[in-house]
């Protein structure tokens, strides 16, 4: 009997320590409690018991991936806490918590989820991770949090990081992880990226990290997007934003959270492109009751038959009648606005000279300054009118360009949608 009862206290203390030990061991009880088995710069991330991380990303890392398992780790072992997954957008935080939410439901987790709705989980120890977009600051304002993960963090505004994120967590001396795919200079990720802040762990993540990235795969998104994009996206390299005709500080302003879709009555601008360039389509239209134009559709490929995107954009007319469609009918643009009027679009034709260019940018730009123009939260779009460059002419005006290995092309079709009737929203 006494040897028994030695062997179930034996067993007893085993089980404990094997707890304890899965419950000190992010890695460990990611691959036994959620199934996920960590690469080993995942795992250094996971195991880091930082309060303040930041990890700079190229798309497909696993960031996102390792920010789930991370969280949940820390609201398992944390009882009570608030959790809070921010982004500039709703979606962008739906991505990172619907990965959350997967992985604690196909897990033993499922069974201490007391509940659960749209963006909410709340498990049994009380902890709570908790979905939010920026937005404007209001939408966060008054939670006070144990963690914060901002994903994609250097596309929210940097005054609701300082301002409203942060404080956010003074009282709980909580954590704070910045995950994002780098951008420009002039933002709060890139300080703390580069040691201005005391006190962060930084984690350099380029794609080619993860074994499931080939280099041929690779080596064909850096044709397809282009270099500087590419090296942004897929090599986790930062902009210099100082000579951009739209920085980021003023594109941010504008981004909004909504699901793009065509409708009847907007104005299409139409860049056809080149040999080296994009054909791009951007449609907007005028909300009355906001007095903002709103970004409803855009599309951008290299084009082989000019054909099959004027039948692209022939489709779309038949669907939702347009307003107009503005064409830039500089070289090759002549025969194609042509062609779309034998469709029967209407077709307002543009020819790009360096004043139509300063007047076109120029009015987006103050459109932009002025708030009165609604933006997706789509990185091909924002890179393209991210890399509008200018300089000073003798006259006084401005000559535009784009930086090398960048695409320009969605940039021109925004302005041009915008050039046909924008003057009601400046006199409104």
């Amino acid at each position: 009997m006494k040897s028994s009862s030695r062997e179930d206290s034996s067993s007893s203390t085993s089980h404990r320590q094997e707890l304890r030990r899965l419950l000190e061991d992010p890695s460990l009880f990611s691959r036994i409690i959620l199934g996920f088995e960590p690469y080993p710069y995942q795992a250094e991330f996971l195991n880091d018991p930082g309060k303040r991380i930041i990890v700079c990303s190229g798309r497909q890392a696993g960031k996102s991936t390792s920010a789930a398992v991370k969280t949940i780790h820390f609201a398992a072992t944390h009882s009570d806490s608030t959790s809070l997954i921010v982004s500039a957008t709703l979606r962008q935080s739906m991505l990172l918590f619907e990965k959350i939410a997967g992985f604690i439901e196909s897990s033993i987790l499922r069974y201490s989820v007391r509940r659960k709705t749209r963006n909410r989980i709340i498990l049994e120890n009380g902890s709570r991770i908790i979905a939010l977009p920026s937005g404007s600051g209001d939408t966060i304002r008054g939670y006070t949090a144990d963690l914060i993960v901002l994903d994609e963090a250097a596309f929210i505004p940097e005054k609701i990081i300082a301002n409203v994120v942060l404080p956010m967590i003074a009282a709980t001396n909580g954590y704070c992880w910045l995950l994002s795919t780098p951008w420009d200079k002039n933002h709060i990720f890139y300080r703390i990226w580069c040691g201005e802040y005391e006190g962060w762990r930084r984690y350099y993540w380029p794609s080619r990290l993860n074994p499931r990235i080939g280099e041929a795969f690779l080596r064909e998104q850096r044709k397809l997007i282009g270099e500087e994009r590419f090296l942004v996206e897929y090599e986790a390299r930062f902009l210099d934003d100082r000579s951009s005709f739209f920085p980021m500080t003023l594109l941010r302003r504008c981004i909004q959270d909504y699901e793009p879709s065509i409708e009847e009555g907007a104005v299409y601008g139409y860049d056809p492109g080149g040999r080296e360039s994009l054909a791009a389509l951007v449609g907007v239209k005028y909300h009355p009751e906001n007095r903002r134009w709103k970004v409803i559709y855009w599309r951008a490929e290299r084009c082989e038959s000019y054909t099959d995107f004027d039948a692209l954009i022939h489709d779309i007319h038949r669907r939702a009648p347009m307003e107009a469609i503005v064409v830039d009918e500089t070289g090759i643009g002549g025969p194609i606005a042509e062609h779309l009027r034998e469709l029967g679009l209407p077709v307002v034709g543009v020819v790009l000279t360096e004043q139509v260019k300063e007047e076109i940018f120029g009015r987006l730009k103050l459109m932009l300054e002025r708030g009165e123009l609604i933006l997706p939260n789509d990185t091909q779009l924002l890179s393209h009118l991210n890399c509008i460059q200018y300089e000073r002419t003798w006259r006084g005006g401005f000559r535009f360009t784009h930086r090398p290995g960048t695409y320009d092309d969605l940039a021109y079709a925004l302005a041009l949608a915008l050039y046909h009737r924008p003057a009601r929203s400046f006199l409104l």
